[in-house]
């Protein structure tokens, strides 16, 4: 197989691409010395919409259907209530309201972003990986999303909660990768990762014990959903068939 069509070689220059868009924005909000919330998320925006239309692009170019990538109805099951109110114990850090702030404007970037990431960690990423296998896949695209959080070292974050955050980007992308691959359906997790991002930005605050603490216990329900959804998408085969028939062969009575 040649490297340009290697899954692993694709899936990293997918990975490359998804940190172009943030990059660029960086860039442009460094150089203009922009310092208007709303224009530096509008400006983020505009990033994320371009790497939504290049994203879909390369999916309507590819071998692939849209559907094939996870565009299609899901059905709602009792883990997505779990979900929902382990989002919802954010608030617990209470909400900061930054100046400058724009709900609108905050709404439009945290869907650009989910709608751009998600297609290309659990839509693109995820598909190419799956010629090598579901686990090499759901494993594959998590790893690539949380090494993808590694940048946030280079613009100067706190270096302990960088690497919280990448522990639960990894668990994100792991449960996320999982939802696709049994729903068949990347809309649960666009859903989600757009909403998460929003509460995020509404309760961030400056770290202390409660918000490291929240930031552990979500890592801890993630870790809980991961092994929920691996055991149901890898069950352990009816104890080994049954012990091989406790490889015995039916008796023959005559």
């Amino acid at each position: 197989m040649k490297i340009k069509n290697s899954p692993i070689f694709l899936s990293i220059l997918f990975t490359i691409l998804a940190l172009v868009f943030p990059t660029i924005a960086g860039a442009i909000i460094a150089i203009k010395s922009i310092s208007s919330l709303s224009t530096i998320y509008l400006i983020q925006f505009a990033a994320f919409t371009c790497g939504i239309l290049i994203t879909l692009w390369i999916m309507k170019k590819s071998k692939f259907s849209l559907q094939d990538f996870g565009f299609r109805k899901f059905k709602a099951e009792t883990w997505l209530v779990i979900i929902v109110v382990f989002e919802l114990m954010a608030f617990f850090n209470g909400i900061t309201l930054k100046d400058g702030f724009s709900v609108l404007t905050l709404l439009l970037l945290v869907i650009a972003v989910g709608i751009c990431e998600e297609l290309i960690f659990r839509g693109l990423v995820f598909k190419y990986l799956s010629a090598k296998g579901l686990k090499v896949a759901i494993l594959g695209s998590s790893i690539l999303f949380g090494f993808g959080h590694l940048a946030n070292l280079l613009s100067g974050a706190n270096f302990f909660m960088t690497l919280l955050q990448i522990a639960f980007a990894f668990l994100f992308g792991l449960v996320c990768a999982e939802i696709v691959a049994k729903t068949k359906s990347i809309i649960f997790p666009i859903i989600w990762h757009a909403s998460h991002d929003f509460i995020a930005f509404l309760t961030d605050s400056e770290p202390n014990v409660l918000s490291v603490s929240m930031y552990v216990l979500h890592c801890l329900l993630l870790i809980g959903l991961a092994i929920y959804f691996w055991r149901a998408l890898f069950p352990k085969k009816e104890t080994t068939e049954l012990m091989k028939l406790n490889n015995e062969k039916p008796e023959i009575n005559v």
